[in-house]
């Protein structure tokens, strides 16, 4: 039986991989688009933040000519792709929070203003080819020229210190998101790459507050305490909006002319963004990878429980935030909170129930030290003829635009937490959750003010 209590998350840090992956790398080609780097004032970007009630025009296009419109604002190879799409049924799906369709999200693109310093084409491409393999999102951001970065300073009055722009990646979090949404929900990544790279600069989720917490001043909670900007439509349902903070653009304007290979394209910066700024209370700045908040004592990454509240919000449906190891007041892996074969059965419940899950592992030195982590995802589970278990993962810090094998026996004592299901959780294990010793005084605010 699982319990989980005294639970100290202090000292895991998401970061960079370790070297547990046993795939090797792979070259990949350049894809360097040149273009110019144009002006957009990151002041002015709360231009792109529409008050609540903005209402999307339905579309009554063809899908052929829909098709053909799309074709003409992308290359032969992407061409291809496309087809390669359309031919699987992919084009036609409508996993979306608004039932809108991949094809519907293309053709928005394809008609409809971008934001300026962003390509058309450019992002059309990058979408087509993530939804053909989405084990090529990355979380590798790209480095500034200097001539840029000196641009980049006078435009925002800032001055960076050296190297601040030019920063190692802690978005593995949202990157594995990204690669959920692009492989589970293809019609809702399209939704969120229009949504950001549009005018309106924002996605808007319809979300059933038991998603949020089944526990509806809990719910309340979670979306005061994360600086959600929200409308709470009844009592069983909330539209909350997702914005990337207004450096993103900057980085993306810079991933737009200056991408080189194996380096996020301006989509990944724009949906990882929104969902750090998401996770960090609104405190997230793209430029620097750096974040505040109340619920993290480290500037980079989001801690479980943020990437639980993120990956709900995000996906619609409820997600616990199970942590397996227990780490001392010094930061030492003192046990477990849960036998190997639990932490193994919650995994593959959870494949069996179709749901990926995105597991942050530790890493430790030969004392057992914790000295950082990293977030994967598990999308599958398999043997080799000799009976050696073994997940199939992404890893969005790899280089690989494939999959890779990590050994079962290899990774579960290094798995910190996971995001479980209920259902794929056994009846009798108990989630302590101590976030919830507040709730309390939560309530006793709701008497006195309107939420």
């Amino acid at each position: 039986m699982l319990k989980i209590d005294n639970i100290n998350n202090n000292f895991y840090k998401a970061g960079k991989s370790t070297s547990i992956k046993t795939s090797p790398a792979i070259t990949l080609l350049n894809t360097n688009i040149p273009s110019d780097l144009k002006r957009v004032n990151s002041q002015n970007v709360l231009a792109y933040y529409p008050s609540f009630g903005t209402e999307n025009k339905s579309l009554t296009v063809s899908k052929k000519k829909q098709i053909n419109r799309i074709k003409s604002n992308i290359d032969r190879d992407t061409q291809i792709l496309l087809t390669r799409l359309e031919q699987k049924g992919i084009l036609d799906n409508n996993n979306s929070n608004d039932g809108s369709t991949v094809l519907d999200n293309l053709y928005k693109i394809a008609t409809e203003p971008r934001i300026p310093g962003l390509s058309t084409k450019q992002i059309l491409t990058e979408v087509i080819r993530a939804l053909d393999n989405p084990y090529s999102i990355t979380q590798k951001f790209g480095d500034i020229p200097s001539n840029v970065a000196q641009e980049i300073s006078q435009e925002t009055g800032k001055e960076f210190p050296k190297q601040a722009l030019n920063v190692v990646s802690s978005s593995c979090v949202v990157a594995s998101m990204e690669f959920n949404l692009a492989q589970k929900m293809p019609a809702e990544f399209v939704r969120f790459a229009q949504g950001l790279s549009g005018q309106n600069y924002c996605i808007d989720k319809n979300i059933n507050m038991s998603a949020i917490d089944s526990n509806y001043a809990a719910g309340l909670w979670k979306l005061k305490s994360f600086d959600c900007e929200h409308k709470i439509k009844d009592w069983d349902n909330v539209t909350v909006r997702i914005k990337p903070d207004r450096s993103a653009i900057v980085r993306a304007r810079v991933q737009t002319s200056y991408k080189d290979a194996g380096e996020r394209s301006c989509i990944d910066v724009l949906i990882q963004s929104a969902l750090l700024n998401l996770g960090s209370q609104n405190t997230y700045d793209a430029l620097t990878d750096e974040r505040a908040g109340i619920f993290n004592q480290d500037k980079n990454g989001l801690t479980d429980f943020e990437k639980t509240f993120v990956e709900t919000i995000v996906f619609g449906k409820p997600k616990i935030s199970v942590v397996y190891q227990n780490i001392d007041e010094n930061g030492y892996l003192t046990g477990y909170n849960a036998e190997l074969n639990e932490t193994k059965e919650h995994i593959l419940k959870s494949l069996s129930l179709g749901q990926n899950v995105i597991v942050g592992y530790t890493h430790l030195d030969e004392n057992k030290k914790v000295n950082g982590g990293h977030e994967i995802t598990i999308v599958d589970y398999g043997k080799d003829s000799d009976g050696t278990e073994y997940f199939i993962c992404n890893d969005t810090d790899d280089n690989l635009n494939e999959s890779i094998r990590y050994k079962v026996n290899d990774l579960l004592p290094l798995i910190h937490h996971a995001g479980i299901s209920k259902e794929a959780l056994g009846e009798n294990d108990i989630i302590y959750e101590p976030w919830r010793e507040i709730l309390d005084e939560f309530q006793k605010m709701l008497a006195a003010e309107k939420i």
